[in-house]
């Protein structure tokens, strides 16, 4: 049977510096918005969708989101840019195991491999480029295709399915890999999966407490991830 993996990327497979994103959306945002962004009305980005993070930012400083949305090109070609000049090796860490399982879940033949991040399109795969794991991810769903985490499975499962030009996958093969509370609940709404890792801004046992299928402490131990993921999808 045919199974898909859906990756998270931030914390799950790869850490940008702490601080640099924050910085960056406070600056593009004032420059495009014309007003300041104080600290406060920056939200914790951890497991939101860059579009979640610009409603957020719109609405603790008392502008339309509307407004924000007309501007979306704009804001993602300057976002690209501002990501660009930062997106170099001394700034993003490739979490342990995570080339290991990739390489290792990319070789099989039963196994397809997608994305479901908070980033959007084209910030996703600078990221991963820079690593050199963009090969591994065909497509998925992104930040850019919804601001709520919730509604991007479907997403990316059609995107896959089309981009192999098939109907093999659905919600009983796939399993979604993150590192947050939002990327549980993303799952349990789907009836998908999830096995969460406490290599991002959650412990074992904020994950746990959840209730995800299966917490790893971190995808180091290659067979052992892999044995995690098949058991999962042969439950269903």
């Amino acid at each position: 049977m045919k199974s898909l993996i859906l990756f998270d990327i931030d914390g799950t497979i790869l850490n940008f510096r702490h601080g640099i994103a924050k910085e960056l959306f406070a600056e593009m945002l004032k420059e495009l918005f014309g007003r300041e962004i104080p600290d406060s009305a920056i939200p914790n980005f951890h497991g939101m969708t860059d579009l979640q993070i610009i409603k957020s930012i719109t609405e603790n400083i008392g502008m339309s989101y509307n407004e924000a949305l007309d501007m979306l090109p704009e804001i993602w070609r300057k976002m690209f840019v501002m990501f660009e000049a930062h997106s170099v090796p001394e700034n993003i860490t490739v979490l342990p195991g995570v080339y290991e399982l990739l390489e290792e879940l990319h070789k099989r033949s039963d196994t397809c491999l997608g994305l479901i991040t908070g980033n959007f399109e084209d910030n996703a795969y600078l990221k991963l480029s820079v690593a050199g794991l963009d090969k591994y991810f065909p497509t998925g769903a992104f930040g850019s295709d919804s601001e709520d985490r919730n509604l991007l499975p479907p997403i990316a499962i059609a995107r896959i399915n089309k981009y192999y030009e098939s109907d093999s996958f659905d919600s009983a093969n796939t399993v979604i890999i993150g590192d947050t509370l939002r990327d549980i609940e993303c799952a349990k709404k789907n009836n998908i999966k999830v096995l969460a890792v406490a290599t991002g801004g959650c412990t074992e046992n904020e994950l746990m407490s959840h209730n995800p299928d299966r917490v790893l402490k971190s995808l180091e131990d290659t067979q052992n991830t892999i044995d995690i993921i098949y058991s999962l999808i042969n439950v269903n």
